[in-house]
C-alpha cells in the first residue's frame, strides 16, 4: 500500500570532474523516472547546472544546493520524504549515507551499515574470511611510520590509497620506501579522517561485475574483463563484455559475488572488482573491492545486455524480488557479439598533467565498439577513441597484413619524413616483455627507436633498433628531439613515476601530446594497438551490429 506521504530524494552526484562523471548523472535520471513510473513523487538535489538531473522537468521538485549534510538536511526537512536514495550518485552522495542514518533518515536501498562494511578495512576482512573469498593482504594506517612498517610486513610493491577513494583519487603503486614516504606526506598535508589502506599490490587480469541484488537473490548482467593488467584505474582500462575466463574461474565469479552481495545486504546494486592472479600452484581469484552502489559500468552494460539495471536496482530498492522482474537470476546470458568500452582522454586540455596510467582515474569519456569477435570490437573501439591507425608500407604491402587492410582514412606512408617510427621507453620491470611487443610494430614495418636499455633488449632479439640518447645523456640530439623530428608515430612509456612533473619520462610523455603523437603508458594497451594494426579491419569494412535484434 502506497503511503500517504509518498516522497522520495534522490541524491544526485554534484559537479562533474574526473573521477566521477557523467555515468552518474545517468543513473539518477533513470531512478528518478522509474520512481515517478512507480507513482512516487520525487525531488532531486544536485548542484551542477550541465546535467540532465538538473533539468526542469525532470523531476518533481529539483534542490540546486551542494551536497552537504547541511544543506541536505535542509532540503528533507521541507520535503519529509519516507527515504533517501544515495546508491546512484557515486562516491558524494554515498559519503552522506552514515551522517543521514545517525540523524535519523530513512537510507532506500543498501543500509548505511552495509555500506560501511565494504569500506571498512577490518570489517570487510572478516566478511571476505567467513565467506572463503581471497583478497590481498592489506592494513589500515594513519601516520608514515605505521605506513613504512605496514609496506614492509606486506612487501612491495604495494597500493596506497584513502578509504571512501572517489575515482582513485590520490592512489598509488608504491614500489619502495621513498614512495611511501612521499605519499604520506602529500596525504597528512591535506589531513585525513579516515585512515589509508595498504594493499599488497599483486599484478593479475582484472574484471568487474555488476550485480542487481534484492537481499535474497541476484542478478548477475554481465562480467567485464580488462584488457590491461591491475593496476590501471577501471575507468581508465579497455574493458571487453563478455570476458573470456575459463568455466571454473566463471563459476566461481558467479557464487563468490553472488555470497558477498547477500553478505552485504545489498538492496539494489554492488559493483565488485576482482584479479585472476597465478600464484604459482594455478590461478584462483581474488577481490579487489566491492562498492554497493551504481558504478561507472552501469551504461555501458544496460545497452549491451539490455537489461534495464538502474530500472530493476530501483524496484529492488523498494522491495520487489529479482526473480519476478522477468530477467531471471545468477549470470544473464551472454550476447553472439562483443562490446568494448575503450576510455577517451583530454590530456591536450589539461597543463602538466602526466599521461602516464595508473590506479587515480585522468580519462574524461569513454567510446564503444561493437563487433562480432572480440578483436573487430576492439579495433571499433580504438578508432572511434581517437588512437590513430597508422599502418606503414613495405615493399607495397604490410608484412604480415594484407594490403587491402589499409583503408582509405587510415595514415600510409610515403616518403621519409612520414610517422613510421615507435619510440620505446619502458621501466625496467616491463623489459622481459618488450621483445615481444616490439616484433610486432616491426613485423608491421615500422622503424624501432629505443633508450639504450630498451634499445640493447630488443637488439638481442635479433631486430634493427635505432639507439636514442635521453636529454641528460646528449642535449642536441636525445628522444625529445626525435619527436620534434616527425618520425614518430607512436611512443610507449612506461618508465618513471608521474608525480614529478620534472621528471624526463614525463616530459617525454607531455611532449607527445603537445605533438600530437599517440603515446601508450601499457604493455597491454600497446599488444591490443599492435594487433589492431595487424588485424584486416579498417573503418570502411567494419561490420555493423544491431544490438535491438542481436540482444
Amino acid at each position: 500500500m502506497m503511503p500517504k506521504n509518498k516522497t522520495i530524494v534522490v541524491l544526485g552526484s554534484g559537479p562533474i570532474r574526473i573521477g566521477q562523471g557523467i555515468e552518474f548523472d545517468y543513473a539518477s535520471v533513470q531512478c528518478v523516472w522509474n520512481l515517478k513510473k512507480l507513482g512516487y513523487e520525487v525531488a532531486i538535489i544536485n548542484n551542477n547546472p550541465e546535467t540532465v538531473s538538473t533539468d526542469f522537468d525532470t523531476a518533481d521538485r529539483l534542490y540546486f544546493e551542494p551536497l552537504t549534510p547541511v544543506d541536505v538536511m535542509n532540503v528533507l526537512a521541507v520535503e519529509k520524504p519516507i527515504g533517501v536514495v544515495v546508491a546512484f550518485g557515486g562516491g558524494t552522495a554515498i559519503k552522506l549515507a552514515k551522517f543521514l542514518d545517525e540523524q535519523g533518515i530513512k537510507i532506500l536501498g543498501t543500509s548505511a551499515d552495509a555500506i560501511d562494511l565494504a569500506e571498512d578495512r577490518e570489517r570487510f576482512e572478516e566478511l571476505c574470511d567467513r565467506l572463503h573469498i581471497n583478497r590481498p593482504k592489506g592494513l589500515t594506517v594513519f601516520t608514515e611510520v605505521e605506513a613504512l612498517e605496514a609496506a614492509a610486513k606486506i612487501g612491495y610493491p604495494v597500493l596506497m590509497r584513502p578509504s571512501y577513494v572517489l575515482g582513485g583519487q590520490n592512489m598509488i603503486i608504491a614500489r619502495n620506501n621513498a614512495d611511501v614516504k612521499e605519499y604520506m606526506k602529500i596525504i597528512l598535508r591535506a589531513g585525513i579522517e579516515n585512515p589509508v589502506l595498504i594493499d599488497k599490490y599483486m599484478e593479475g587480469k582484472e574484471l568487474e561485475v555488476d550485480c542487481i541484488c534484492d537481499g535474497e537473490d541476484v542478478l548477475i548482467p554481465g562480467i567485464m574483463e580488462h584488457i590491461e593488467r591491475t593496476g590501471i584505474h577501471s575507468g581508465d582500462s579497455i574493458a571487453v563484455y563478455p570476458g573470456t575466463f575459463e568455466a571454473e574461474i566463471e563459476a566461481k565469479i558467479v557464487q563468490q559475488s553472488r555470497d558477498l552481495a547477500l553478505a552485504l545486504g545489498t538492496k539494489g546494486l554492488v559493483n565488485i572488482q576482482y584479479l585472476i592472479y597465478d600464484d604459482g600452484n594455478g590461478d584462483d581469484l581474488y577481490i579487489i573491492e566491492a562498492n554497493p552502489r551504481s558504478s561507472r559500468t552501469v551504461p555501458y552494460l544496460s545497452k549491451v545486455t539490455g537489461v534495464p539495471m538502474i530500472e530493476l536496482a530501483t524496484r529492488a530498492m523498494l522491495g520487489e524480488k529479482v526473480s519476478d522482474m522477468g530477467y531471471g537470476t545468477g549470470l544473464f546470458r551472454k550476447p553472439n557479439y562483443f562490446a568494448v568500452k575503450v576510455p577517451v582522454f583530454s590530456f591536450e586540455k589539461l597543463m602538466d598533467v602526466d599521461t602516464h596510467l595508473g590506479p587515480e582515474m585522468k580519462s574524461t569519456g569513454e567510446v564503444l565498439g561493437i563487433a562480432t569477435t572480440r578483436e573487430e570490437a576492439i579495433f571499433k573501439g580504438m578508432a572511434a577513441a581517437g588512437w590513430k591507425m597508422i599502418r606503414p608500407k613495405t615493399d607495397g604491402a604490410l608484412r604480415g597484413v594484407p594490403a587491402e587492410g589499409v583503408g582509405e582514412n587510415e595514415v600510409v606512408a610515403e616518403g621519409e619524413t612520414s610517422p613510421t617510427g615507435v619510440l620505446f621507453s619502458v621501466r625496467a620491470t616491463d623489459l622481459p616483455e618488450l621483445p615481444d611487443l616490439a616484433r610486432k610494430f616491426y613485423e608491421l614495418g615500422f622503424t624501432l627507436y629505443a633508450t639504450s636499455g630498451n634499445a640493447d633488449t630488443i637488439e638481442r632479439s635479433g631486430m634493427t633498433v635505432n639507439h636514442v640518447a635521453k636529454v641528460h645523456e646528449n642535449y642536441h640530439d636525445n628522444v625529445m628531439t626525435l619527436l620534434e623530428s616527425g618520425k614518430i608515430a607512436y611512443v610507449v612509456s612506461t618508465s618513471a613515476k608521474g608525480r614529478d612533473p620534472v621528471a624526463e619520462s614525463v616530459k617525454l610523455r607531455r611532449l607527445a601530446v603537445e605533438r600530437d603523437i599517440d603515446c601508450i603508458t601499457s604493455i597491454d594497451t600497446a599488444h591490443a594497438l599492435a594487433d589492431c594494426l595487424a588485424s584486416p579491419f579498417t573503418l570502411e569494412n567494419a561490420s555493423l551490429v544491431d544490438i535491438n535484434k542481436d540482444i
